[in-house]
């Protein structure tokens, strides 16, 4: 899963540097930060959670995702800063995600009492976090001297207080500073003076962060720098994990499959096989199994990094399955997550009158092919009938029907049948 921050400093005029970004780097999430529009422009392919300030042109955020959410929820209870739009939280399966615009405090002693008493809420807010959790964002503050092309321009002032240092120094002791853990050289910024020639010359600040929760430290692979999209006065910052970019499950053992929402994780080359030219007619005495996520979806590759709802959408349920279905006894097969399979299930419905059994078609975090291994050494699907040879497993992935075929079960492609 690949997640960018990016204070864009006016979402609208940086709409055409945020699209350019994306399609360079494609990735899962995008959060903004200073948005300054209660008019959040949505992105193609992507779902919007905008949260704007109620004074308009100043503040607000954003986050534009592929990954499907258990929950959104948008500020921390704090009626002053909630009233600018500065916290997101998202929530996926095993972690929070939270997208925070920091107040600045430079411009004033009120404005620097602000900046503290919105760390110490937010700080709360986030310690009471139930799952390990990413918080990114513009911080306004840099953690230690090697953050500053010139560390005594800052020192003393909002940004390099002892207080902010000090607060760095605890959090660090439950989050891990992401770049830090694979960039440990200086001269590496995320923001420079809106002056002339100070970019170039890279007279900058790291004010932008990724903090990870110390228990999810072995899923990070890297977090960098993009010191070369221009458009803001920030440049971007992205995390990479291992982590699915469907459900935001931890990939945590290298599986081809994720666990939770059964989309193929780790590409394969697939065995080279024949398939029949000439289309073959299934025996009528044959049990049918069939798998949701590689039978049933005719573009599952196209789709899948769309969101959810669009994912939906976008099913392509082919004519002569249908027909099988509704000709065949079958059993359908599939790891995803029950919202998603109710939804596929409910349309394959109208089209066929096709009931499923829902006591043995949703196993929640087990993987596909170890799944379909339980079917079988569980005697799930011999109860229908003793026979193994009455068993024919329709499927597309080659790991899968090598998988069946050890078992003894009949395994083809479905391009033998359609």
């Amino acid at each position: 899963m690949k997640i960018i921050s990016w204070n864009v400093n006016g979402i609208n005029k940086r709409l055409n540097d945020v699209k350019e970004l994306i399609e360079q780097q494609n990735p899962d999430i995008i959060c903004i930060q200073e948005v300054r529009t209660s008019d959040i422009p949505e992105i193609e392919n992507y779902t919007l959670y905008g949260y704007p300030s109620s004074e308009p042109g100043k503040y607000g955020t954003a986050v534009y995702t592929k990954v499907e959410t258990l929950s959104v929820r948008k500020g921390f209870g704090d009626k002053e800063f909630d009233a600018e739009g500065r916290v997101i939280r998202m929530e996926f399966e095993n972690f929070y995600l939270y997208n925070v615009y920091c107040p600045s405090g430079s411009s004033s002693p009120e404005r620097l009492d602000r900046k503290f008493r919105f760390y110490d809420g937010f700080t709360e807010y986030v310690y009471k976090s139930n799952k390990p959790s990413i918080i990114c964002g513009d911080f306004n503050r840099i953690s230690a001297e090697i953050d500053a092309k010139n560390p005594k321009n800052i020192k003393g002032k909002s940004g390099f207080l002892p207080e902010e240092q000090e607060w760095f120094k605890e959090i660090l002791t439950k989050y891990v500073d992401a770049f830090r853990k694979f960039n440990t050289d200086g001269d590496n910024f995320t923001w420079w003076p809106n002056r002339k020639g100070f970019r170039e010359a890279n007279k900058g600040y790291r004010f932008d962060y990724f903090l990870v929760s110390n228990t999810f430290e072995a899923t990070l692979t890297d977090s960098y720098i993009l010191k070369d999209q221009m458009g803001s006065d920030h440049a971007p910052i992205v995390l990479e994990l291992n982590s699915c970019p469907v459900c935001g499950i931890v990939n945590d053992s290298e599986n081809e499959f994720c666990g939770y929402c059964g989309i193929k994780l780790i590409e394969t080359e697939d065995e080279e096989e024949e398939i029949c030219e000439d289309k073959l007619k299934i025996p009528k005495d044959k049990i049918i199994l069939l798998d949701l996520n590689y039978t049933l979806i005719a573009n599952s590759k196209e789709i899948k990094w769309l969101p959810m709802v669009e994912k939906i959408k976008s099913q392509k349920y082919e004519t002569d399955l249908i027909s099988l279905i509704k000709d065949n006894y079958v059993i359908l097969i599939t790891a995803s997550p029950y919202r998603r399979s109710y939804a596929i299930l409910r349309d394959l419905k109208e089209k066929t009158g096709f009931e499923p059994d829902e006591t043995f078609w949703n196993f929640g975090n087990r993987q596909p092919h170890v799944l379909k291994k339980y079917w079988m050494e569980n005697e799930v699907m011999p109860q229908h009938g003793d026979d193994g040879d009455r068993y024919l497993a329709i499927e597309s992935n080659p790991a899968t029907r090598s998988m069946y075929k050890k078992l003894g079960i009949e395994a083809r492609p479905k391009g033998d049948f359609i």
